[in-house]
């Protein structure tokens, strides 16, 4: 049995407050067409097999989460064939993780309707929530509250991927060093008013961490890009690129910066 897990883009980001552990965001979120593929079978004992080495791999975690909740004794094989660039703030491992659970409820034949792995997703990350259902959305709290929204228009994107890598906690970290940004609130805006729009509050404090990928932002800006960074990064992203949008980059990349072309999944 096969369950794929794909990527995400945070078209905006706000942080809006925070707790004693956690920050409190508001994202506009989309699933795009860059996926792992998860196969699962039976096994004498449970394991993964990854393509690539991954320390502490969650998926682990999920498998024994699951099976503890829902008193399972059988086993299972995960082969993860891992495409999504990891470390680059499109949701890897949060996809793995939920992937996993909704593969799991599949495999265990128990099928159980999502809202009920909920919980599960949200013990285990902060974006497995949405990435549990895979659909364009509007999550809050720590990522572990979600409102579905409405997908109109299929979206692409040019998604950059510098070679700079960024950890989560450094940047939100940083974050608290950094000016911040006045609330605009994306909830009740038009799909249009977002893309014009794109604003991600953790950005100042990934180019100040960076010096290399603030300089790459800065030299797509100046061709009048509409450039988004996504997650805490370092990956960028164009919404809708035109064919001449998508010839300059290639030329201000000059082969030197991998990028990829894709799809909002529906």
């Amino acid at each position: 049995m096969i369950e794929k897990a794909y990527a995400k883009i945070n078209l905006t980001l706000e942080i809006v407050g925070k707790t004693k552990d956690y920050h409190l965001l508001e994202s506009v979120v989309v699933p795009i067409n860059i996926f792992d593929t998860l196969t699962f079978t039976k096994s004498d004992t449970d394991i993964v097999i990854s393509n690539v080495q991954i320390k502490n791999n969650n998926i682990y975690e999920a498998i024994k989460l699951f099976k503890e909740t829902y008193n399972i004794k059988e086993h299972v094989k995960i082969i993860l064939d891992k495409q999504i660039p990891i470390a680059y703030g499109i949701g890897g491992s949060s996809a793995d993780i939920s992937a996993t659970l909704r593969g799991l409820n599949k495999f265990f034949n128990l099928n159980r309707p999502l809202k009920e792995l909920e919980p599960l997703a949200n013990a285990l990350g902060s974006d497995t929530l949405f990435c549990l259902y895979n659909k364009r959305a509007y999550i809050y709290g720590r990522g572990d509250k979600i409102k579905l929204l409405k997908s109109g228009e299929i979206l692409s994107f040019l998604i950059i991927f510098p070679e700079e890598k960024l950890l989560t906690k450094e940047v939100f970290k940083q974050y608290e060093k950094t000016n911040k940004s006045s609330y605009i609130g994306f909830l009740n805006k038009s799909p249009d008013y977002i893309i014009n729009n794109l604003k991600n509050d953790l950005k100042d404090a990934a180019f100040s961490i960076n010096e290399n990928l603030k300089t790459l932002y800065e030299k797509l800006k100046k061709e009048n890009l509409n450039i988004g960074l996504t997650g805490s990064g370092p990956a960028m992203f164009i919404v809708n690129p035109t064919k001449t949008e998508i010839t300059r980059v290639k030329e201000i990349l000059n082969n030197k910066v991998k990028y990829q072309i894709t799809k909002e999944i529906i």
